[in-house]
């Protein structure tokens, strides 16, 4: 799947309050808990998906599900998992990264009443690309799924719903995506949700569960200007809550 990794950015200060509304059929962040700083909603519901923040009560999901499995980690910086308490410490730092407002990692969850619903199989975040984060006009999108969830077009979904989260944010111009150049899927994943190929970096990812030189990555962008051109007619619903419980 996709590339997800992380950086440490500037601490924000938490206001007890947590508001989004629509504007112009997009979501709009009004306030949610950070002054002076950007900020993206905690929950983003599509038709099948609830997206969500990571929460400790998620690692053997995680675990079971992606954490030790190297077909979904090869084209990633992870090593497998040995146990879900290497599931339990990567929760905790994108707990710790969220809070830091240095990335904003989603739990893909299915939507009730699905037999699974709840339990989390895959990731999605966003990375701004420029600190502070307040100031970031660019956004970098990861993602990665269980294997028993491909082929079913739930990355697409969340995906797109992930975009029109982050183009909700009115100084939001650019998000963009590097995958590697042998992983045919998620080059076809983003092309699916109407990022555009732009080009290649050379030896720009590091993947060390293919090989322990630097690959070669593919770089896929939407910019506000095309976004805003089919903006969707239903766009993904959001919530967010004040103080989200996040020891489930």
């Amino acid at each position: 799947m996709g590339a997800l990794w992380g950086l440490l950015g500037n601490q924000g200060v938490i206001v007890p309050f947590c508001r989004w509304g629509l504007r112009q059929g997009v979501t709009r962040a009004l306030g949610c808990g950070i002054v002076g700083a950007m900020d993206l909603p905690r929950l983003i519901d599509t038709p099948r998906l609830h997206l969500r923040d990571m929460r400790p009560g998620d690692a053997e999901d995680v675990f079971a599900s992606y954490g030790r499995d190297p077909a979904v980690l090869r084209y990633l910086q992870w090593a497998p998992h040995e146990s879900a308490d290497d599931s339990r410490r990567q929760i905790a730092y994108d707990i710790h990264r969220r809070l830091k407002r240095s990335a904003w990692v989603w739990g893909l969850t299915r939507q009730a009443p699905h037999a699974q619903a709840g339990r989390v199989f895959g990731q999605i975040e966003l990375l701004p690309m420029s600190f502070p984060s307040e100031q970031a006009h660019h956004l970098r999108l990861g993602y990665l799924m269980a294997a028993s969830h491909w082929g079913q077009g739930l990355m697409a979904e969340a995906g797109r719903a992930v975009l029109d989260a982050a183009f909700g944010v009115d100084q939001v111009w650019r998000v963009d995506a590097l995958c590697d150049v042998a992983n045919g899927a998620s080059a076809a994943m983003l092309a699916r949700i109407g990022m555009q190929r732009e080009g290649c970096m050379r030896r720009a990812l590091s993947h060390p569960n293919v090989s322990d030189q630097p690959r070669d990555a593919w770089v896929y962008a939407l910019s506000r200007d095309e976004w805003l051109k089919r903006m969707p007619a239903n766009p993904a619903t959001t919530a967010a809550r004040a103080c989200a419980d996040q020891s489930r």
